[in-house]
C-alpha cells in the first residue's frame, strides 16, 4: 500500500510542476514597450510603457505575424517604409502609440513571441 501512495505522490507533484511551468511569466520588450506575457488555459498579458500599465482580460487569440501580432484587444502593426510600430488596445476607452524600430529590433521581438508561443 505504501508503495502505491507515494507512486501517486509522486504523480501528483509531477502534475503540479506542470502546472507551475506552464504558468511562468515571461517578458518580451520592444524599446520602451515591456509584455509580460503568461499562459494557462488562456493568454495574459500586462504591458508597461514609462506612462501606462495595462492587464489584458484572458484570451485564447494570440496571432503572430511577419508584420502583425494581436493578443486578445491588443493589436501590433508594423510599417516597413516609416519603420513605425503602432500600438492599438480596443477597449471601452482605447490606448493608441507608436514607436519606431528598426528590422532587427522588431524580428527579435516577433521570434521571442513566436518562442513563448512555441511555433
Amino acid at each position: 500500500m505504501s508503495e502505491r501512495k507515494s507512486y501517486l505522490k509522486m504523480m501528483s507533484e509531477g502534475f503540479r510542476m506542470m502546472n507551475q511551468a506552464k504558468q511562468v511569466e515571461q517578458t518580451v520588450t520592444l524599446r520602451q514597450w515591456t509584455f509580460s506575457v503568461r499562459h494557462e488555459s488562456m493568454w495574459h498579458v500586462i504591458l508597461r510603457t514609462d506612462r501606462l500599465k495595462w492587464v489584458s482580460s484572458p484570451t485564447e487569440t494570440l496571432v503572430i505575424e511577419p508584420m502583425f501580432v494581436q493578443i486578445g484587444a491588443l493589436h501590433l502593426t508594423r510599417h516597413v517604409e516609416t519603420n513605425e510600430v503602432r500600438l492599438k488596445i480596443e477597449e471601452e476607452w482605447g490606448i493608441e502609440s507608436k514607436i519606431v524600430c528598426d528590422d532587427q529590433e522588431w524580428e527579435r521581438f516577433v521570434e521571442a513571441l513566436k518562442q513563448l508561443k512555441e511555433e
